[in-house]
């Protein structure tokens, strides 16, 4: 594996990775670990410069966490509600670890991550350990990185981009982090090659919104999982909507490789309505129980009520928050420009979820995530034409 940054300014494909900071829960009980696409990202970029991603310090002002890494990049989250003394000692427990599997360092800590403003703290840490790492980047290398940040209201993610050589392709490659003030869980709004707001540019600029592209995405328990006897990589492209010939670059690629693969057909359709239909129920069902609240008279049954609205907040509202209902309707639920790419997901089965109610990247995956994202970079160089005329010649 030969990665280095490219003399190219634009890329023959590309990859786009991100972590949504707090984005453990959705609905139907899926769980999963969303930072692989920036651990991805953060490998190849890792393996272009040499840097040291490991994580020096933390200082807490006020609201806010900054996480300080040996190679002087520098990140932030903030959170609701004052910082514990408890809560500043688990932190500082992470000192010394590296900053790429942001989910799993914090994990490894606070033991679990819950978004929707359940449990800001673990999630301002990420957030601010995920900012950092892709700040060491654009910090020591700024004439070879372009970089912005996130602005939506309230959001203030990183956003750092390049035009790698891998294996001697050109490569548009963009890590982004997709966080929210408040430690309160991610508005995903410019996940993926999103090319909205301030990520167009960076979009634009590195040729990414008329380039095949692999969206690498998260690690996750769901009804996918049903039927596994090991955990499997999933590749996602509808025919229509998305680009087919970047999902057999993955299946090729796979097989090649001796990478458990699988492709599902259709899971990756855009249907019109499908969050605002979601987030209705959501929202019916904490109507109901709150009209149960309203009336209960006993303490019994208001523990009960309020211990199942709090499933819900911490849970299903994970997946109905991520996203703006008319965006969804447009890039889907992992940010993809139409026709461009295919999303990767790493799948767990149903016996790894018994043991570990929230997925964790672990590096030895991680290694299989990078191998299975090269060797698709490869098999669609490829087959570049067709795919970008795919994408150019949409009716």
């Amino acid at each position: 594996m030969n990665i280095k940054f490219s003399s190219e300014k634009v890329g023959r494909v590309a990859i786009a990775g991100h972590v949504g900071c707090g984005h453990c829960h959705s609905l139907n009980n899926q769980v999963q670990d969303d930072s692989p696409g920036l651990s991805v990202v953060l490998s190849l970029f890792q393996k272009a410069t040499g840097t040291d991603l490991t994580i020096a310090d933390f200082r807490f002002e006020g609201d806010k966490i900054i996480a300080v890494l040996e190679n002087g990049g520098e990140g932030y989250g903030s959170v609701k509600r004052i910082y514990t003394q408890q809560e500043k000692a688990i932190i500082k427990r992470m000192i010394g670890k590296k900053a790429i599997n942001t989910h799993t360092v914090v994990l490894e800590e606070f033991g679990r991550i819950y978004g929707q403003g359940v449990m800001e703290t673990p999630v301002a840490v990420q957030t601010a350990i995920a900012n950092a790492a892709l700040n060491s980047f654009s910090r020591n290398y700024p004439e070879k990185f372009i970089s912005t940040v996130e602005d939506l209201e309230g959001n203030f993610g990183s956003i750092v981009g390049t035009i790698l050589d891998i294996n001697g392709i050109p490569t548009s490659v963009l890590g982004t982090v997709n966080c929210t003030e408040g430690g309160i869980g991610p508005n995903e709004d410019l996940e993926g090659n999103s090319p909205n707001h301030s990520k167009k540019e960076i979009i634009e600029a590195l040729g990414m919104d008329k380039l095949p592209t692999l969206i690498i995405e998260a690690m996750i328990y769901s009804g996918f999982s049903k039927g596994l006897t090991e955990t499997t990589f999933f590749v996602r492209g509808d025919a229509e909507d998305d680009n087919p010939y970047a999902v057999e670059a993955v299946v090729e690629a796979a097989k090649e490789l001796g990478i458990t693969c699988k492709f599902h057909e259709g899971a990756a359709k855009r249907v019109k309505g499908a969050l605002k239909a979601n987030t209705e129920k959501v929202a019916t069902k904490i109507i109901e129980l709150g009209e149960k609240l309203k009336v209960a008279d006993l303490s019994r049954d208001k523990v009960q009520i309020i211990s199942e609205l709090a499933n819900v907040v911490s849970q299903d509202c994970g997946g109905i928050s991520f996203m703006s209902n008319t965006l969804h309707e447009e890039i889907g639920g992992a940010g993809m420009i139409k026709r461009t790419g295919a999303v990767i997901n790493i799948v767990v089965t149903e016996e790894y979820e018994a043991e570990n109610p929230i997925p964790y990247l672990t590096e030895e995956l991680l290694e299989d995530y990078v191998k299975l994202t090269v060797g698709s970079v490869e098999k669609l160089a490829d087959k570049a034409e067709v795919a970008t005329n795919h994408i150019v010649n949409a009716n």
